[in-house]
C-alpha cells in the first residue's frame, strides 16, 4: 500500500489505511499558511454527521506543513479536518475528508 494526495492539501499514508495499523496524514492546505505552531487534526468514525470514536491529534509543523500519525481505532469510514489555535477550520468546504479504513482481514470469531 502507498499513500496518495487528497483534494486541499492532504496526504494520507497508508490507503486505504487498516484497522489497528499507524496512518500518517500531512497536511499543507489554506491554514498551514498561518503562524501557528501546531494544528489540531480531528478525526471520528462512521457517518460524518455522527461520528464516533472522535479525538484530537496535534500535529506537528514540518518543512511544508504539518503532520501527525496515529492508530486507526474502528473499521468504519475514518473522518478528519484540521482546526488551528484560534478556532479556524478546514473542514474540506463542509464535507470533512472522508477514508474507507480497510476491514478485510478482520477477525469475527
Amino acid at each position: 500500500m502507498a499513500g496518495t494526495d487528497l483534494p486541499g492539501g492532504v496526504y494520507i499514508d497508508p490507503i486505504p489505511p487498516s484497522y489497528g495499523s499507524d496512518v500518517k496524514i500531512k497536511y499543507e492546505g489554506i491554514l498551514a499558511g498561518q503562524k501557528d505552531e501546531s494544528l489540531i487534526l480531528c478525526v471520528g468514525y462512521g457517518f460524518k454527521e455522527e461520528p464516533f470514536n472522535q479525538k484530537e491529534i496535534t500535529m506537528s509543523r514540518d518543512t511544508r506543513g504539518f503532520e501527525a500519525e496515529f492508530t486507526i481505532e474502528a473499521s468504519d469510514t475514518l473522518n478528519f479536518y484540521f482546526k488551528n489555535q484560534q478556532g479556524k477550520i478546514d473542514d474540506n468546504q463542509g464535507e470533512k475528508w472522508q477514508v474507507a479504513v480497510d476491514s478485510e482481514n478482520l477477525s469475527y470469531s
